[in-house]
């Protein structure tokens, strides 16, 4: 793909002027609809990390191989549940019609993703302890 070199107005590339005026980003106030958006409109990006620690923190956990969010449905504990992995219902996160699905699964907790890590610096803006 090609490079298209393109006139910018000044007035568009606000970003370095006012980024550090900005109020830190404060995620664990925001439904889970926005932190979804957040997470895959922003690829390989830190609020990419930063939604997916949010949502880490409301019980959603990543599945690697399903490349899928999911949560245990409220109310319904797992019918079966060893120390590599539990069985039940569960909801994932359909994101091609963005809703939330119940479904059965077969969740081996190796194949979940761990809580992401923040750097430090935005670790401070995303914290939820610090941040009520």
């Amino acid at each position: 793909m090609q490079d298209i070199d393109f006139f910018v107005p000044s007035e568009y590339l606000t970003n370095a002027h006012i980024r550090d005026k900005l109020a830190p980003i404060k995620l664990n106030r925001y439904g889970e609809d926005l932190l979804f958006f957040v997470f895959y409109s922003n690829p390989g990006d830190v609020l990419q990390l930063a939604a997916a620690a949010e949502l880490y923190n409301r019980d959603w956990r990543y599945h690697k191989e399903e490349r899928i969010w999911i949560t245990r449905a409220p109310g319904i504990d797992p019918r079966m549940k060893t120390s590599t992995y539990e069985q039940g219902t569960y909801y994932y996160f359909d994101c091609q019609n963005w809703r939330k699905v119940a479904k059965e699964f077969h969740l081996e907790y190796e194949k979940l993703e761990e809580r992401p890590h923040l750097p430090n610096l935005i670790s401070l803006h995303f914290n939820p302890a610090q941040h009520g």
